[in-house]
């Protein structure tokens, strides 16, 4: 195959894995009140599948780089693609809480092996294309986060919620197929990046380092409360008296903002000494769209939703500021790291805390509260890891 071929070939590959890395969480939670009635689904169920998805994302940021040290990253891709399918495939076909999440942790690592993998893959194959191609990840990564959520429950009315979730494997088989292809062409890279692994002296000096904390905190901020809001929202929104089809729709729109912004936030962000004042804005967002969910539901959803949805941009904002801060290719892969790992980390006991409120008491207001003290913490935080100067 000529090398206009494979690389034809390679973006097509991008493509499709880099849509894959989000189905399998979004198009779940609209239909978690559908599968709930025919198979009974604990408070623990809930808390922990709204757990896995940051945990998991976290645990890949750090294995995941001495993985791609020893193997290839289009080994790893294939890897990858193939827990996907098969996580996503057999879940959706089981009556069992306890193995529908043993499945899903495969899928969900499979996603975050994703994460970290394609990055270096861009660079490797497309070095004179990088921001190009890293736009076309970034961008189908988010379609990726956006469109199921927004299909679950038709493709539910259809073919039932299992038939809903059984479509976003049939996308993982077809990342498998690409991806062993490519596998088997074995197209040598136009330079050699290797992913870093986040240790060492370098570690040490981000661990010191409270700029580095801040960031990583107002990250893992954003992300605690992005996945309360990808498993909460739907179930929040049929409480109050929308049907599911509504719901699923807000969670569509609670993901395109965030992705519409993406395209805007960096340029935005590098022109700027200090993003603070945009960090602000987000955060009095996130706090009004909070309070209008909270105490009038039904007024304006969609105002809320949307209110919600440019608060939980701070995210695209946060991997900007990563770059903008580093001093070096080196440093920046370390403060990814560092930033993303921790992040997410921090990130996965948002659904579990407050799936723990919602269940224990009869007033949504310790859940609510909880969520707000992170928007204050969030906001505490923001000007040191704003501030302009390397990390």
């Amino acid at each position: 195959m000529n090398s206009a071929r494979t690389r034809i070939l390679i973006v097509v590959g991008i493509v499709i894995a880099a849509f894959n890395l989000r189905p399998g969480v979004t198009g779940l939670s609209p239909l978690l009140d559908a599968m709930g009635e025919q198979i009974h689904l604990s408070a623990a169920f809930l808390a922990i599948i709204g757990m896995l998805p940051p945990l998991l994302y976290g645990l890949s940021g750090f294995i995941t780089p001495r993985l791609y040290a020893r193997f290839s990253g289009l080994g790893l891709t294939l890897a990858a693609m193939i827990m996907v399918a098969i996580g996503l495939g057999a879940r959706s076909v089981i009556d069992s809480p306890a193995l529908f999440l043993a499945l899903s942790v495969l899928a969900l690592l499979g996603m975050g092996i994703g994460n970290v993998v394609l990055p270096p893959l861009v660079k490797s194959y497309f070095p004179d294309r990088v921001a190009l191609m890293s736009t076309v990840h970034v961008g189908l990564l988010q379609f990726g986060t956006f469109i199921p959520p927004l299909v679950a429950v038709p493709l539910a009315t259809g073919f039932g919620w299992r038939g809903s979730l059984l479509v976003w494997a049939g996308f993982g088989v077809v990342g498998v197929a690409v991806w062993i292809l490519i596998r088997l062409i074995r197209p040598a890279p136009a330079t050699e990046v290797a992913a870093a692994v986040v240790g060492g002296s370098e570690l040490a000096r981000l661990m010191r380092s409270k700029r580095a904390w801040a960031l990583m905190t107002m990250t893992g901020l954003t992300s605690f409360n992005n996945f309360i809001l990808f498993t909460w929202l739907p179930s929040l929104l049929t409480r109050s008296g929308f049907d599911a089809a509504f719901a699923g729709a807000m969670l569509a729109l609670v993901t395109a903002i965030p992705l519409v912004l993406g395209f805007v936030l960096p340029a935005l962000a590098q022109k700027m000494a200090s993003a603070y004042l945009i960090v602000v804005g987000f955060c009095l967002s996130l706090v009004v769209g909070y309070i209008g969910l909270w105490l009038l539901p039904t007024v304006a959803p969609v105002l809320w939703t949307v209110l919600l949805g440019i608060g939980i941009s701070t995210f695209p904002l946060a991997l900007t500021l990563i770059t903008l801060r580093a001093r070096d290719a080196e440093s920046a892969a370390s403060l990814s790291g560092f930033v993303q790992g921790g992040g997410y980390l921090l990130a996965c006991t948002g659904p579990l805390i407050f799936a723990f409120l919602v269940q224990s008491f009869d007033s949504m207001w310790p859940a609510f509260s909880v969520v707000l003290v992170s928007v204050a913490v969030k906001f505490l935080v923001s000007h040191a890891a704003c501030r302009p100067g390397a990390i």
